[in-house]
């Protein structure tokens, strides 16, 4: 699947604040994709009255797990964790590291 770099400024407001808050708990360390998973999913439930997380399809290197309504995530690369927007018969859009 192609995948297009795209700046954060496509993000909604709800989505901007679950990640920042995933970010605050990784507490500035990448971490692997399991420890941004479990941040992502508290965030979530946090912010969201009894939010959830979903998988939203395979990833190059695992799964992208996110949001199903505005298809952002979370994948799995190489240099770290990396924040997505997967949406059914459309390119794969990589939108920055959740942790730079």
């Amino acid at each position: 699947m192609p995948v297009l770099a795209v700046p954060c400024l496509f993000l909604s407001a709800r989505d901007r604040a679950i990640l920042a808050a995933a970010r605050q708990a990784l507490r500035g360390s990448r971490g692997d994709f399991g420890d941004a998973l479990e941040a992502l999913q508290e965030a979530v439930q946090r912010l969201i009255p009894a939010g959830r997380t979903y998988y939203l399809g395979p990833g190059a290197y695992g799964p992208i797990i996110g949001s199903i309504l505005s298809g952002v995530g979370i994948a799995a690369e190489p240099g770290g964790v990396v924040v997505v927007r997967a949406r059914p018969g459309a390119p794969l859009v990589r939108l920055g590291r959740l942790v730079p």
